[in-house]
């Protein structure tokens, strides 16, 4: 339970799940997440992203879909990757806060129990992993891409992209990443708040190693692919930034 069961038994919650070949994993994903809800008297729904999946996970959703009105499935005929697909799932969220939470298994829907007091002082409360348990090169990928961001937008932000996070729905409009769409979905999504002003409270969570299914990420195509979406997404955002100035001074 919550520390504050109150706020849980009155919350109402849209919990997203990213999901691309995860067959192994999915279905204990989305039950865990209703049984959550139950447990902790949440008017909740689940809604997953099929992200393009290419093995069995959209038939597994299909049925999930069919037993429990509370899961929804938002589908993507071709993969378009991490961070449209959670935001494809926050566009169709309906209840008053949201939650992003990854369907691999390394987090535990349970733990934004964690979170959820949090969210009486702050609009936005992201998770911090504890102790990654990730294989070394993903660990060691993830602190350049902490210091890529720090240089580069001078925001030093850590474990950005800890898929954990829970916000208010409201503020979604503000957050949503327009251009990070795969390692810079989150640090577009932090600059975002950090512009408009908002602050928020990292709280530590547990991050569980995977026991099904193959992670994707941490190849040299990938942090290729991560330096290029780095200086894409500066780019477009100072033009964004530099459009605003203009309109500014022509007033």
């Amino acid at each position: 339970m919550t520390s504050d069961p109150l706020l849980s038994l009155l919350m109402q919650l849209s919990v997203v799940h990213p999901c691309y070949n995860e067959k192994e994993n999915i279905e204990h994903t989305v039950r865990e997440t209703l049984e959550w809800f139950s447990d902790e008297g949440i008017d909740g729904e689940v809604i997953i992203t099929d992200d393009g999946s290419s093995d069995d996970s959209p038939q597994i959703l299909q049925r999930l879909s069919l037993e429990d009105s509370r899961v929804r499935i938002v589908t993507h005929e071709k993969n378009q990757g991490y961070g449209i697909a959670v935001r494809s799932g926050c566009d169709a969220a309906i209840k008053e806060y949201i939650a992003f939470v990854d369907s691999d298994g390394q987090f535990k829907v349970e733990d934004l129990n964690r979170l959820i007091p949090s969210l009486k002082d702050y609009d936005f409360v992201p998770g911090r992993r504890k102790k990654r348990a990730d294989p070394f090169h993903r660990n060691v990928l993830g602190k350049i891409l902490g210091v890529l961001i720090f240089v580069t937008f001078g925001t030093w932000i850590r474990d950005v992209n800890c898929g954990m996070k829970i916000f208010k729905k409201s503020l979604w409009p503000t957050m949503r990443p327009l251009y990070g769409t795969e390692k810079f979905f989150n640090t577009e999504l932090y600059l975002r708040l950090k512009n408009a002003g908002y602050k928020w409270e990292q709280v530590p969570v547990p991050h569980y190693p995977r026991t099904a299914g193959t992670q994707c990420g941490g190849s040299g195509r990938v942090m290729r692919g991560m330096i290029r979406e780095l200086f894409d997404l500066r780019s477009k955002l100072q033009s964004v930034q530099n459009a605003h100035t203009q309109q500014s001074s022509g007033r």
